[in-house]
């Protein structure tokens, strides 16, 4: 068995799975049970980290009321204990005259994993150029 084809049979990328159905169904009871107790997420847009299971799920569930949002995929690495997870959100912002646009964002997630197949850190990396001139046009104060 080649290498390319161990890699497909991680856990890890069995995991993603689970993962991504909790974020492109929206149900952060999902995400957060496949955090660990003390997971720290953190967008890197100058946030604070969230920190534990409880507060990842209220995060979440103040994300998905707040933001009219989804995912294009794209390229996914996988290793024993992290996956690399390149996508775009795609994100419908009001304008101040109640119009809607939609902002694209090219993101990065870096996620680990303990032994146990739970996450134990996500880090997201949005382009700041783009995050910040959609939130400009939407006039919403980042």
């Amino acid at each position: 068995m080649s290498t390319a084809q161990l890699e497909k049979t991680l856990p890890t990328e069995a995991l993603f799975d689970r993962y991504h159905v909790g974020w492109e169904t929206k149900d952060a009871e999902l995400i957060a049970s496949l955090h660990s107790a003390d997971t720290i997420f953190q967008l890197h847009d100058g946030s604070e980290p969230i920190v534990g299971r409880a507060a990842l799920r209220a995060h979440c569930r103040t994300l998905f009321d707040t933001y009219d949002f989804s995912q294009t995929m794209g390229r996914r690495l996988y290793g024993h204990n992290y996956w690399v997870f390149d996508w775009r959100m795609v994100l419908s912002l009001a304008l101040p005259d109640d119009s809607r646009f939609v902002a694209h964002v090219e993101m990065v997630d870096v996620v680990t994993v303990d032994a146990d197949g739970l996450v134990t850190a996500k880090h997201v990396y949005p382009d700041a150029q783009q995050m910040t001139a959609a939130f400009a046009r939407a006039g919403i104060a980042r």
